[in-house]
């Protein structure tokens, strides 16, 4: 996913971008990429790759019968929220309080899906900086 993000700004993909990033955070950085083309600038990445053990996992929340869209899922009251831990980081689980459904009910057509979000600290020997149109000067950003 990490490698789809960038990509998906370098193309740039817009569809890309709303299919991978939750919808608020989508708007935000498809709005940053047409600017940023707009300017007459372009994206590049070049030697994106990540070690398994750079990946840090710094916490996990899932939500059950709740929209994807966070913003939409009204007041934190409306929930029944539990924590735990999971892949060795902070877990918060989140469920509305009218849902009572196993999760055996996961065939019903009317059940909403489980919802995963990860926040994760990857750290890539990736390069980001903005040059001029021929590339022989760097306008924002380093090359280190």
């Amino acid at each position: 996913m990490f490698r789809e993000f960038h990509q998906f700004c370098a193309i740039p993909d817009g569809k890309g971008i709303e299919h991978i990033c939750e919808g608020r955070l989508a708007r935000a950085v498809n709005e940053s990429v047409t600017r940023i083309h707009f300017h007459g600038l372009d994206i590049e990445m070049a030697n994106l790759t990540v070690e398994q053990p750079s990946i840090q996992v710094m916490k996990v929340e899932i939500t059950h019968g709740l929209n994807v869209e966070r913003s939409e899922n009204g007041s934190a009251a409306d929930w029944v929220v539990t924590k735990s831990s999971l892949l060795g980081a902070p877990c918060t689980y989140y469920v509305p309080r009218e849902d009572n459904r196993d999760c055996i009910d996961g065939i019903d057509a009317e059940h909403k899906p489980y919802n995963v979000a990860i926040t994760a600290l990857i750290e890539s020997p990736m390069k980001l900086f903005v040059m001029n149109q021929n590339y022989s000067k760097i306008l924002l950003g380093n090359d280190n």
